[in-house]
């Protein structure tokens, strides 16, 4: 019955929708055409064929005659034909006939046994209605007009009815056979097949976001690069300026000092000519006064003065020496002789200290300081190659990377150490250094994938790296790791980064590094091996190794995680600590030094003590024989009055002649000073005009005009360049700095590009993590937040508000209009239930409508009014997203 009347759509044999999809592939129309009763194993190939009982060309019908004793019987017929051998499906040819009358299932024979021919019978039937081809839409309509059926639905519960194995309840009885599937089941299909298409969008949204953050960060580190690379550029002019730019400057300030150097050497040459004259003058009127000394009969005065004069001289030359040894006394603290007796002491001290021996500096000092200084020159090291690589490992050891990568051809990324992938869990920081010490034989080990093993291995070989390195081949694939034995294992505490190289790594550590981390040591002798929290470690039953070359907890050492900060601070206060011891062993070598210079001092002044004599620093002797030689004259001068006039005059005029020579000699030192300074500037400026210097941009020396006068306020030509060498040393550092900036920026672009890559593969695949990709990315990231992520989002608004609005409103108002639609249907159930009694004639059954909601119902409609109320069109993009 059901493969005449139900349409092909629906039509399921043997309660197969009941009973599930498993068979339906077997039960079709062309098995039962073809009579299928077994399946047998095939000879020549590994599978059950199906064995037919008409495996040749073959028809079959099916007909159903309805009557009512009253009207001409409606004949309902199928006939099928299933030609030459062919047993799939769509080979089956059929056509439906709706006659009225006494049609025979025969009579139909001639048009179906050689094929299907709907002319031929069409012209034998000419009253009743053929359809063929699969296309029986009019056969199914007329049947359900034929019947009074309310549409093609009433043929399908017809036959879910007639195909139901059993009807346990009534509820069974309603959902399977009478009544219509809900509305809402195809309305939410649509809103569950929009929401993916929704949830689509917004993940592609979420994503962009993502991207663009991930860019951001990576664009802060482009700006700090460009900003660093332009400071060092801009500094990098000035310091390179710096010399044609002092050039000009001297050039200018020569050229602006040679005309007062000339003046000031006229101005010595006026006052040279006046203490010439005044000194010619003076020594003529000496002359004349000394002619009347001797014209008033003073050659006995005569010979008195030139005594004087001689002891006058011996008494200079003994204040000269007495002078020169005060000097050498002070400065070993030493009194001046007063008497032979005390020179003579201290002439015998001063032969004895002159012949002693100093010894040098000691070794033990020296070799301090040193050591104080290697060991911050060694830690500064370190330091700049952590900024400048971002890597715990040796900075020979990234060294010989950068060397075999620039050889592959490869950036230096593609080559991990095994450390760079390995961290301690956060939760286990406690065990860093306990994990560093058992990790210290796997950490610098470089990854190699086998595609390039080839090509790292010769350059390996072709050069000395000098560092030890060692490198391990990795296959692309790893079989996973067995489970650790012991839940305290190290493994449980270390995290493996994710990427190509992650599944070996954590092979290799649950396969090699397998340590149980106990609390005592005593512990050890219930693992095979293990390591306590204060680094000693159980290799094997028999072997303990305890490394304590370096404390367990020194974070300088440490060479496990791709997070340098500790690291680094560790380093900086290795650093602080350093410069510290080496600023007290500097100090004490300063001290030693000290100490070594003041004897070699003081025996060097003892040495020239001994070199004097008492004659030599007796000034009071000279002084005494200069007395005597004056009282004399004064008591020969003192008998003639005119006499007495005469040598005063002659006193008068040596004094002024010892005035003027003083004058001249002042005189001939200026001028002398004047004209070197005029002939040094001539020079000066012949050869910087003979030197070519490059000119100078104006904006650049304005800068350095700025630095200069910010170093000195009034810079002249004898500091000028001891300016310059401020300036520039100030712009070396400062261009150390910005560098250092720069290094920085590029190792953080270099990280997080990195990280891009790996999380967003496709969009970064033109793009390399090398800083000459920068503008690449910012252009992505410019390119997803001007079109990509606008676009997106106003794809996913649109989406939102044209089409789950309307189709999560309908489903909601469907809900809830729900109970008062089956309400008004069962009413003409309930009519019919009451016409027919029920185990009795005065019990009838009636159903009775009640609601009935779960808590989880009562939360999705409360879902679905959350996102349909208020104003969509005012909606944020937050808002959206969250509906």
């Amino acid at each position: 019955i059901a493969a005449v009347l139900t349409p092909d759509r629906w039509l399921r044999f043997n309660a197969a929708a009941q009973d599930g999809a498993s068979r339906q592939s077997d039960r079709t129309l062309m098995s039962y055409v073809r009579g299928a009763w077994s399946k047998e194993a095939d000879e020549t190939a590994d599978r059950a064929t199906t064995t037919y009982l008409r495996s040749k060309a073959t028809w079959s019908g099916i007909l159903l005659r309805y009557q009512n004793l009253r009207d001409e019987p409606v004949v309902l017929l199928r006939v099928f034909h299933a030609p030459g051998t062919r047993t799939e499906p769509t080979a089956l040819k059929d056509a439906r006939i709706f006659a009225r009358g006494h049609l025979g299932l025969l009579e139909v024979k001639p048009h179906v046994e050689g094929g299907i021919d709907a002319r031929r019978m069409s012209k034998a039937f000419p009253d009743a209605l053929i359809t063929t081809g699969g296309r029986h839409g009019r056969f199914h309509e007329r049947v359900v007009r034929q019947f009074g059926f309310r549409g093609d639905a009433t043929l399908q519960l017809l036959h879910k009815t007639q195909s139901a194995k059993n009807l346990g309840t009534l509820d069974a009885l309603f959902r399977g056979f009478m009544l219509d599937q809900p509305g809402t089941f195809a309305r939410t299909a649509t809103a569950v097949e929009q929401f993916t298409e929704l949830d689509a969008a917004h993940k592609h949204v979420v994503d962009l976001r993502k991207q663009a953050d991930a860019l951001r960060k990576v664009d802060e580190a482009i700006t700090a690069f460009d900003l660093a690379g332009a400071e060092v550029a801009a500094i990098s002019d000035l310091h390179d300026a710096v010399e044609p730019f002092t050039a000009g400057l001297k050039l200018r300030l020569a050229k602006e000092a040679a005309g007062p150097a000339r003046a000031r050497l006229a101005r010595a040459e006026s006052e040279l000519s006046d203490a010439a004259r005044e000194q010619r003058l003076a020594s003529e009127a000496l002359d004349s006064a000394k002619a009347r000394v001797r014209d008033e009969g003073g050659a006995r005065v005569e010979l008195l003065q030139e005594r004087i004069e001689s002891a006058q001289r011996a008494e200079d030359i003994a204040g000269q020496y007495r002078a020169q040894l005060t000097a050498e006394l002070a400065r070993i603290g030493a009194p001046m002789p007063e008497d032979p007796e005390q020179f003579a002491e201290l002439l015998a001290a001063a032969v004895t200290e002159a012949a002693r021996d100093i010894p040098a500096v000691s070794y033990e000092v020296r070799d301090a300081a040193s050591q104080a200084r290697k060991a911050v020159d060694e830690v500064t090291k370190q330091i700049q190659a952590l900024r400048d690589h971002r890597s715990n490992l040796d900075e020979r050891l990234l060294s010989a990377r950068r060397f075999l990568a620039d050889a592959v051809g490869v950036p230096a990324s593609t080559f991990p150490f095994a450390g760079e992938l390995i961290s301690v869990a956060e939760q286990h920081s406690g065990w860093r250094g306990a994990a560093e010490r058992v990790m210290a034989p796997f950490a610098p080990t470089l990854l190699v994938r086998d595609e390039h093993l080839v090509a790292a291995r010769r350059a390996a070989d072709s050069r000395t790296l000098g560092v030890r390195l060692v490198i391990e081949a990795v296959p692309h694939s790893v079989d996973e790791p067995r489970r650790p034995k012991d839940s305290r294992s190290l493994v449980h505490r270390l995290v493996v980064s994710d990427g190509p190289f992650a599944s070996y790594v954590r092979k290799r550590i649950a396969n090699e590094f397998d340590y149980a981390c106990v609390s005592h040591p005593d512990e050890l002798d219930g693992v095979d091996r293990g390591v306590t929290i204060g680094g000693l470690v159980k290799r094997n039953s028999r072997r303990y190794e305890k490394d304590d070359r370096h404390d367990v907890g020194d974070a300088t050492r440490w060479m496990l995680g791709g997070d340098t900060q500790a690291r680094l601070e560790a380093l900086l206060s290795r650093r602080r600590e350093a410069e510290l011891a080496k600023d007290k062993t500097a100090a004490r070598e300063s001290d030693a030094d000290s100490l070594h210079q003041d004897a070699v001092s003081r025996r060097d002044v003892f040495n020239r003590v001994s070199m004097f004599t008492w004659n030599q620093v007796d000034l009071a002797s000279a002084t005494a024989v200069t007395a005597a030689r004056r009282d004399e004259l004064r008591v020969l001068t003192s008998e003639s009055g005119t006499l007495r006039e005469a040598q005063e005059a002659a006193e008068r005029a040596t004094q002024r002649l010892n005035e003027t020579n003083e004058g001249y000699e002042r005189a001939v030192g200026d001028h002398a000073v004047a004209g070197k300074n005029v002939e040094s500037i001539a020079a000066h400026i012949a050869g910087l005009e003979a030197t070519p210097h490059a000119p100078v941009d104006e904006r650049i020396t304005d800068a350095l005009e700025g630095r200069f006068r910010a170093e000195r306020r009034s810079v002249i030509l004898e500091t000028v360049d001891e300016v310059a060498r401020k300036v520039q040393s100030a712009l070396s550092k400062e261009k150390d700095a910005a560098a250092g900036r720069a290094a920085d920026a590029e190792a953080s672009f270099a990280g997080r590009a990195a990280e891009f890559r790996l999380e967003w593969s496709a969009a970064s695949a033109e793009l390399t993590a090398d800083i000459r990709d920068r503008y690449g990315y910012r252009e992505l990231r410019e390119g997803i937040l001007a079109r990509g992520l606008p676009e997106k989002e106003t794809e996913f608004r649109k989406l939102l508000r044209e089409r789950s609005q309307d189709v999560v409103a309908h489903l909601l108002s469907d809900l809830r209009d729900a109970p008062g639609l089956i309400r008004e249907r069962i009413l003409p159930v309930n009519a019919s239930l009451g016409r027919s009694p029920f185990e009795g004639a005065d019990r009838f059954l009636e159903i009775d409508v009640k609601t009935t909601r779960t808590p989880e119902v009562d939360e999705f409609l409360t879902d679905l009014r959350r996102i349909v109320e208020g104003n969509w069109a005012d909606e944020s993009a937050a808002g959206a997203e969250q509906r």
